[in-house]
């Protein structure tokens, strides 16, 4: 019976009272709502007070105070600064979910169970279902529907939910239950006659279920034999919710009769069912769920049903407001950061002149009021309106301005509702003001509290509350917040947290007083009831001061709250001074709380500060305040430091300083938080800057500068309290108000850009459906002489990203039916292919392909755009195309942006449809599909699975919601898909065109379906619009909606039918126009009114010109003469449609443009400007003389120091006189003008000399520069689009981003925190040096060290693979050496010459390195001892070296393409990790056992080599030995048998194919690495020179 010890409140320190009672849930009796019998006689007068939603009545006893008043005030309060305070009040229930909050206000299963015991109901349990939901699921989906703000609750989640929650409990036969312990008990519960209990089922009528679904459910839930009618009644009415108890019953007991005397409820058994088996969840995924049934059935919108506010009708008044509050606050309001205009359309146009654009905003209140009107209180659809009623909207309103309005009417009755709840809370707390006697001392609520909530226009729903003298006389009253009529959210909660602060605590009282209130006297509950009437609460620190009557010197401050606020439009209050000192005013507080009058002055001033903060209008005028100075500084941590490069998005605003929120653009603040998150950022928002805080500039400074509480008067007195009375404003500017200024615009902010963001999601779709239907532009009349239908027919062909797969291509013919497809294996492959076999191939595959294009006969050829393969397949088929003869009309090849198909063909849609399809031919299909008309396809993908969310529209969709981004998504399509108009018949005949009628207005996805299903059962046949009320059973308001958007192909059903055709109903005209279409063709023909308009129609629409002479004018005024309204616009709508019937207004289908290709195909845009990217180089790009006389101008280059010639134009040297020179001349290639390189994205890259070296004097040839397949870092200056190239430079000062083509650095980028952080982690770099024994070098770059070789290689330990440290030689000063970590435990030490030094301490202006011309050159030799002088001389015909600039370059150029190289090899899936090459045993352990488990299979491993770093081994068991090679990895690539391979996987092919070949040598052959291992350079040096 005491419930509330289980939670019981904190009592503050006075009270000196606890409680340690504690019972177990399990002994807690249930309670029951009782009739009172007797009232005493001070309780006769007082008023009953009920909330709107009963579960509050039964809100269970043990609900802790803090819970209650969470709930309480659920919507409307924000805790912002409860975590401010410094006394340790922490919210023990904080950590409460919202289920254990709001589960006890609901009726539990012991509570039903008892109260049906005392009716006389008997229940029995529903059988359980497959997944029984957990008590915390159910009470979480309960706590949705709680009374004050189920919308907030769930943070403001769609209000589906609650709907469903109900259904299911309904349909569970129990409000509350859910377990299986329930259930088995009920077993065991007998009635008197011995009967077990039953429920009373309630019933839902099941007709008109949709086919497919009970197709969905036999396939999801496993039932072969699915009789739908188990799972709803046919008895009841749709939408019809008979309760457990009746209604007058019901009424009975609330109002206080005797329930005795009623009747009772004869029990009704509730037979098992087919959806006590199925989880309610899924029924809702497949749109199966009571709610969804009621839907289909309501003769309302769909969309206006799940609305998280209902579309409700409103009257004149609020209309005529609401109309103003949405141009306000939707069209003509400001954001805090930069953002695309949010007003009307028609104002965004530049060429307004000023006095349109002020009679446009005039007109725009009353023309939002207008299509309010249609939405609310006639149920029109936003494209209903905008088709059909655009005489009352057009001048302002476009259709993406009408579903603004939609959008904003949701918040704005939103914010109406949370309005109504608070000021229902209101009502109740005065109530229990007014009626308790232990409400004393409380401040009252009154009259102007509640009215302050009220806009102007609305009725104030309780101004006739007046009370008694006396108890004004006892209490203190409230007087007025000063908000004029609550606008905004921000201002609710404003309202709510200044009525949380002072009623928030008694909020739990009122609600045990109510239940008290409801209980009769002699009710043995009431007693315990009463003594668990609470006094003490939970204690804060605030609480804590009243408590102890600090609330008293508080008012000697001089000024109330409500004062001060009104003070700061004009000081129209004096602030009373008090005569005492506060120290010694605080005297008279000392308790044993704040024992000293310190304490008490420091309590005092918190009191005060809560107070100021708490006030509406303080609020608002410093929130406004805030803002505009509101900055934000970023700053990358030492993670963002590493991730983010200059490739990245936030490169040039990683480093922001005080940055104005109002110069933050589009979705920037939204990256900022993406990379705050991955821990990339610090990221600060703020007010004041540090030189604001240097030159007292803050806000609050300037705040405190107006003397806001300050009195003007010169004692000791008044200066003490003026200090006094400035640190309460310092204290509620600094520790309340602040950081829930910064909360909410950080909130704001994140919604701006997440705004941005959806929006440009649905540019991104609307460019991806605009375009009409692709049309053959040729004659049909050779397609019927050859026997093919009409139509245009598609030939798709899309090709895997793996090689070893399968391409395929299909023909789909005009309604997206594939006729045929054709495999093709090799379609990808180079007919100049050098690899044996593969341009034969490939020519096998042209031929098959070329016979099915001759046999079937495409219009179009549409190609996947996936990289630049579907380029050079595109060159192919035209060529094949320009070789087929007897083809006369031409067939065009189209690349096609395949992302759509790609989702398709691996969604679970694709695979119920095309289930014996590969996955490459159901992307052929829809690929095909897609050229066809890419709105049913992006539409098919619009299913329960949300397929169209997988389609990648923006960057930074997957951090913006899901169902906004659904939502946004979804107007795009109701726009085009009305636009466009629907064919049901064709939906009927061809499944996926289907899922247009969703989008269809007035309709939904449940309507839709509903509407296929009963035609399918109705011949699969809709003759005309009017079926769609006397078949369908459409309700008024949904045909109207829909009607003009459904069009029927009047010539297909004439062939079909016998029954009249309306020709009309293939055209845009609504069926309420369809007598006027009528008479304006009698009258175009100027025949007599008695003819048939029929037949004059059809005239018409066979002659449409002649209703050019028609006065549409006159006639339109004559409709509104008879009050039909303006119909001006919408006479020309139907002239126009008879002139062309449902003409498609979509953009026509044109060729991609280079551009747009360009960008499909290799993924690169103009932001790629700039960019630094690694190639490959191809060969050296020559350029002949174009006048032929310059060739004998210029005369051959003599080589002074070997006496051979040079050509003067190729530079090709070694002719031994000037004849050799001129004989060459006529072959040369021409004077070399640079290299020709290529990208991983496909394109071709040009780097002109110049950009090769930032000294292009230095060479000649840009062969002494690069080498053929050697890898090479640039960047891009340049892009063409037409050729797929780009012009390059891998100039050192390009690499190291120096040049003007970079992006730009934000105008606030902090340079000196860059450079504070850059010089940081320099200095940690060089407190790891340590004394050395070579000759330390200073030279200025970050990778190089003082270090030894260990020191490096210790230093490298740490660091990733393929990072390089530069570092002195030990050889001389003359040298360095380059180490760079090849795997763990692996380093290279690659020696580097310097040339050209000014000095001996300075950096050589030419770096050499010495590399291997070939690979693996083995030295034969006897079995005798071989002279080493020998081999020297040897390995100096295999070195050749390399020059280079600067270091930059030797890390670009040569370590960073090793580097790559190797980590290739390192990832490989066949290498061997934690093993050396050198552990031989090991690695042929690991292939004999592979060997074992897969005999036929050959295994092979790579490892990385010990003792020649920079090396790898490829070991393999071809039969019963072990083989071992080296592969070498070079800058050009992997060096293997001699031979250079560019990839690993190059080299692995070629090995797989090569493998039985012997290697170069045999076993008396060593590698040349072998003798490289010993220093032989030291004894004959000579020989490296």
């Amino acid at each position: 019976m005491s419930e509330f010890l289980d939670n019981q409140a904190e009592e503050s320190e006075n009270s000196g009272e606890t409680t340690d009672t504690s019972i177990d849930d399990d002994d807690l009796e249930p309670r029951a709502k009782r009739k009172r019998k007797q009232k005493k006689e001070k309780v006769k007068k007082k008023k009953r007070i009920r909330s709107d939603d009963e579960d509050d009545e039964e809100d269970d006893d043990g609900e802790d105070d803090e819970a209650k008043i969470q709930k309480e005030m659920a919507g409307f309060v924000v805790d912002e600064d409860e975590a401010d305070e410094d006394e340790g009040d922490d919210n023990e229930d904080d950590d409460r979910s919202d289920i254990e909050k709001d589960d006890d206000l609901e009726l539990d299963d012991e509570d039903l169970d008892l109260l049906n015991d005392n009716l006389d109901i008997q229940q029995r349990p529903a059988g359980g279902r497959v997944v029984i939901e957990s008590d915390e699921e159910e009470d979480n989906d309960r706590s949705k529907s709680n009374l004050y703000d189920k919308d907030d609750l769930a943070g403001d989640d769609d209000q589906r939910s609650d709907y469903r929650e109900s259904e299911r409990r309904v349909y569970d036969g129990d409000e509350g239950s859910g377990t299986e312990s329930e259930h088995s008990e009920d077993d065991f519960i007998v009635t008197d006659d011995g009967q077990q209990p039953q429920h009373r089922q309630r019933r839902y009528r099941f007709a008109d279920v949709p086919e497919q679904a009970i197709d969905d459910a036999r396939e999801i839930f496993g039932v072969d034999d699915f009789n739908f009618a188990e799972f709803y009644d046919e008895d009841a009415e749709p939408g019809e919710d008979e309760d457990e108890y009746p209604e007058d019953e019901e009424q009975e007991e609330l109002e206080g009769r005797d329930i005795s005397h009623s009747r009772k409820i004869k029990p009704k058994e509730k037979r098992a069912t087919l959806m006590d088996t199925i989880e309610p969840a899924e029924l809702e995924e497949k749109l199966l769920a009571p709610m969804d049934k009621r839907i289909q059935l309501d003769d309302r919108p769909e969309r206006f049903q799940l609305r998280r506010v209902p579309v409700s009708e409103a009257d004149e008044h609020e209309l005529e407001f609401e109309a103003k509050w949405i141009y306000q606050y939707a069209f003509d309001n400001a954001t805090l950061s930069e953002q695309e205009e949010s007003c009307l359309t028609v104002l965004s146009n530049p060429d307004l002149r000023i006095d349109e654009r002020a009679k446009i905003a005039a007109e725009a209140p009353d023309k939002i009021k207008e299509a309010l009107k249609f939405i609310r209180n006639q149920l029109f659809e936003v494209p209903f309106i905008a088709f059909y009623r655009k005489e009352y909207v057009e001048s302002c309103l476009v259709i993406n301005d009408l579903w603004k309005v939609y959008q904003w009417d949701e918040k704005w009755c939103h914010l109406q509702q949370r309005k109504k709840r608070l000021l229902e809370l209101m009502k109740r707390m005065l109530n229990y003001q007014m009626e308790n006697d232990n409400a004393a001392g409380m401040r009252i609520v009154t009259e102007q509290d509640m009215n302050e909530l009220i806009i102007d226009f609305l009725e104030v729903l309780y101004k006739n509350i007046y009370v008694e003298t006396n108890t004004i006389s006892e209490l203190k009253i409230i007087r007025d917040y000063r908000v004029h009529g609550v606008q905004t959210v921000e201002g609710l909660m404003d309202v709510s947290t200044k009525f949380q602060l002072y009623y928030g605590p008694e909020v739990p009282k009122m609600i045990d007083w109510e239940k008290i209130q409801n209980l009769s006297e002699d009710d043995p509950e009431r007693e315990a009831a009463e003594m668990r009437f609470r006094a003490a609460t939970r204690t804060d620190k605030y609480m804590l001061c009243i408590q102890n009557g600090l609330s008293g010197m508080a008012s000697r401050f001089g000024l109330t709250p409500l004062q001060f606020a009104e003070n700061l439009d004009w000081k129209r209050h004096d602030i009373v001074q008090d005569d005492e000192e506060p120290l010694k005013a605080a005297e008279q507080y000392v308790c044993q709380s704040f024992p000293t009058s310190e304490a008490v002055l420091t309590g005092a001033i918190h009191v005060v500060a809560k107070q100021l903060s708490r006030e509406p209008k303080v609020r608002e005028l410093l929130r406004l305040r805030y803002r505009l100075r509101l900055k934000i500084s970023v700053c990358p941590t030492k993670k963002g430091r590493e991730e983010i490069d200059e490739n990245h998005k936030l490169w040039p605003r990683r480093y922001v300083r005080d940055k104005p929120v109002a110069n933050l653009r589009h979705d920037e603040y939204l990256w900022y938080v993406q990379a705050h998150a991955s821990g990339l950022l610090n990221l600060k928002l703020h007010c004041d800057t540090e030189e604001d805080i240097r030159f007292e500039k803050t806000m609050l400074q300037e705040f405190l500068s107006e003397q806001p509480y300050h009195r003007d008067e010169y004692s000791r007195v008044v200066d003490m309290w003026n200090k006094i009375r400035e640190e309460a404003v310092t204290v509620c500017v600094n520790n309340f108000l602040l950081p829930v200024f910064e909360r909410e615009a950080h909130e704001r902010l994140l919604q701006e850009a997440k705004d941005y963001v959806i929006k440009q999601s649905t540019q991104n779709l609307y460019d991806r459906i605009k375009t009409a239907a692709y049309r053959n532009v040729h004659d049909d009349d050779d397609d019927f002489e050859n026997g093919f239908a009409g139509g245009t027919r598609v030939l798709s062909i899309v090709y895997p990203e793996e090689r070893d797969q399968a391409s395929f291509c299909a023909l789909i013919d005009q309604d997206g039916q594939i006729l045929d497809h054709l495999r093709l294996v090799h379609i990808t492959k180079s007919m100049n292919s050098k690899r044996p076999g593969e341009a034969e191939l490939k020519r096998q595959d042209m031929i098959h392909l070329r016979k099915f294009i001759e046999k079937r006969r495409p219009h179009v050829i549409a190609i996947c755009g996936e990289n630049m393969d579907a380029y050079y397949l595109r060159r192919d088929m035209e060529s094949l195309l320009h070789e087929i003869s007897g083809i006369a009309k031409e067939i065009s090849v189209e690349i096609v942006d395949n992302e759509a198909a790609k989702i398709y063909m691996y969604s679970k849609q694709a695979i119920t449809e095309f289930s014996n399809y590969p996955p490459m031919l159901r992307q052929a299909i829809s690929l095909g599909r897609l050229l066809l008309d890419p709105l049913i396809e992006y539409a098919h993908l619009c299913n329960t699975d949300d397929d169209i969310l997988c389609v990648s529209y923006h960057p930074l969709q997957s951090e913006v919601n899901k169902e906004e981004l659904l939502f946004a998504l979804s107007l795009e399509f109701i726009n085009r898909v009305n636009e466009v108009g629907v064919d049901v018949n064709r939906c009927l005949e061809y499944s996926h065109t289907s899922y247009l009628l969703q989008f269809v207005c007035g309709l939904g996805p449940r309507k839709a379906v509903h509407l296929l299903k009963i035609l399918k059962q109705n011949d699969n046949l809709l003759e005309s619009r009017t079926k769609l009320v006397t078949l369908c059973r459409m309700g008024p308001k949904v045909f109207m909606n829909s009607a003009g958007f459904i069009k029927i192909d009047t010539a297909k059903v004439s062939e079909r039918t016998d029954a009249y055709v309306e020709v009309l109903d293939g055209s845009r005209v609504h069926p309420e126009t369809y007598e006027w279409a009528r008479k304006m063709a009698v009258d175009a023909l100027e025949i007599d009114d008695a003819a048939d308009p029929t037949s004059a129609l059809e005239e018409i629409l066979q002659n449409p010109d002649k209703l050019k002479d028609l006065d549409l004018d006159a006639f339109a005024e004559e409709l509104a003469r008879q009050g039909f309204g303006n119909k001006s616009i919408t006479l020309y709508d139907i002239r126009a449609e008879l002139n062309h019937r449902y003409k498609d207004l979509r953009v026509p289908y044109e060729s991609p443009s280079a551009e747009r290709i360009f960008t499909m195909l290799t993924k690169e845009t103009s932001d790629s400007i700039g960019k630094l990217v690694m190639g490959r180089v191809m060969h050296i790009v020559y350029r002949k003389p174009r006048d032929p006389e310059e060739r004998e101008r210029v005369p051959p280059i003599r080589d002074e120091r070997t006496g051979q010639w040079k050509c003067q134009y190729c530079y090709k040297p070694d002719f031994n006189n000037t004849n050799e020179v001129w004989q060459h001349i006529d072959s040369c290639p021409g004077q070399p003008v640079g290299v020709k390189v290529r990208f991983d994205s496909g394109i071709t890259g040009f780097i002109p000399n110049k950009y090769l070296s930032d000294r292009p004097d230095s060479f000649v040839d840009p062969s002494e520069r690069v080498r053929r397949n050697q890898p090479i870092y640039c960047r891009i200056l340049e892009l063409d689009p037409d050729k797929f190239s780009a012009t390059c430079s891998c100039r050192s000062s390009d690499l190291r981003g120096l040049q003007p083509q970079n992006s730009e650095f934000d105008r606030y980028f902090d340079k000196s925190k860059c450079q504070d952080d850059d010089e940081k982690d320099k200095k940690l770099r060089e407190q790891r040096k340590i004394v050395t024994y070579f000759v330390k070098r200073v030279i200025s770059h970050p990778s190089f060290h003082n270090v030894t070789f260990k020191d490096a290689e210790r230093m490298l330990q740490k660091f990733e693979q393929g990072e390089a440290i530069i570092r002195p030689s030990s050889k001389s000063v003359s040298h360095l050496t380059v180490t760079w970590k090849v795997a763990d435990g692996i380093y290279q030490h690659i020696d580097i010459k310097e040339e050209g030094k000014q000095h001996q301490f300075s950096l050589g202006k030419t770096l050499l390195i010495g590399t291997e011309v070939e690979s693996n050159k083995f030295l034969k030799f006897q079995m005798f001892p071989f002279p080493l002088n020998s081999v020297a001389r040897l390995l100096t015909k295999l070195q050749h070296l390399q020059e280079f600039e600067d270091l930059d370059e030797i890390l670009a150029r040569h370590i960073q393409p090793m580097a790559a190289l190797a980590r290739d090899v390192l990832s490989h899936k066949y290498y061997l990790d934690g093993k050396r090459a050198e552990d031989r045993d090991a690695i042929e352990g690991y292939l004999f056992d592979e060997k074992k488990r897969n005999p036929q299979r050959i295994p092979y491993t790579l490892t990385p080599s010990q003792d020649y770093p920079g090396k790898f081994v490829i070991s393999y068991l071809p039969r019963n030995k072990a083989r071992h090679e080296y592969m070498t990895v070079t800058p050009e690539g992997f060096r293997f048998r001699q031979q250079l391979f560019q990839s690993l996987e190059t080299v692995l092919s070629w090995f797989k194919v090569h493998y039985r070949e012997p290697p170069p040598g045999s076993k008396f052959y060593f590698p040349v690495e072998y003798f490289l291992k010993f220093n032989y350079t030291e004894l004959y040096p000579l020989h490296f020179k």
